[in-house]
């Protein structure tokens, strides 16, 4: 089993560990339960739109908190700094992308978004 990564946004204040979320065959999501943000791995993202709108639905849901709103965001795995970039293909989301391993942190309701433009 892989091991659980501390959530990008919480790190402002909090030690919060993201949950593993099975979202369709063969792909485990990063979730974290206290601000609903979700991490994905290089290509996740493309993988994750490939299961559809109900997947999305389902994994891109609100936390038990309001988020922290870290302006120090780092990647969980490699700790480099993460680049914003708006995504103007993908109805102008602003995404955290990591200019290292490759990883996009999407803020809760980002995920929806996403999907709501490419439909």
């Amino acid at each position: 089993m892989a091991k659980q990564i501390q959530c990008v946004d919480c790190a402002l204040h909090y030690e919060v560990l993201m949950v593993k979320t099975q979202c369709g065959p063969g792909l485990e999501i990063d979730r974290c339960q206290r601000c609903g943000g979700i991490w994905l791995d290089r290509d996740e993202m493309g993988r994750i739109a490939e299961l559809g709108s109900f997947y999305i639905q389902y994994l891109d849901q609100p936390g038990e908190a309001e988020p922290e709103k870290n302006p120090d965001r780092k990647c969980p795995h490699c700790r480099k700094e993460l680049v914003m970039q708006k995504e103007e293909k993908l109805g102008g989301v602003e995404l955290d992308h990591c200019p290292k391993c490759g990883g996009v942190w999407c803020d809760h309701g980002e995920l929806k978004a996403i999907n709501a433009a490419m439909e």
